[in-house]
């Protein structure tokens, strides 16, 4: 059996993608959600501007954008929306799902 990473735990969620790249990415790269919009082919920065307010998660397409234009891969910012998501979705149901017993084959 996999053992499973206990989001549960956490006391508050893991951090949104876009904070990673508010406070990490455009600065490094003195950039502007118009001027990543540009790099990444966008035709607007709207996606982004959501995105580094958190009001959007990391798409396929978004990840495929951001791993080109940093040099990262698409599953680093896939994983981490997942992370944010799965921590998010634990906490709050954090006692229905300590309720549940794994089952065993028979």
């Amino acid at each position: 059996m996999a053992t499973a990473y206990d989001y549960a735990g956490f006391a508050s969620p893991a951090p949104h993608p876009g904070e990673y790249l508010r406070e990490d990415y455009l600065p490094s790269y003195k950039l502007t959600a118009g001027s990543l919009a540009r790099a990444m082919g966008l035709r607007d920065r709207a996606r982004i501007e959501r995105l580094v307010r958190e009001k959007q998660a990391i798409t396929a397409d978004t990840a495929l954008r951001l791993a080109r234009v940093f040099d990262t891969t698409p599953e680093f910012w896939i994983n981490l929306q997942v992370a944010h998501d799965l921590s998010k979705a634990a906490i709050s149901a954090r006692e229905e799902l300590a309720a549940i017993k794994p089952l065993a084959a028979a």
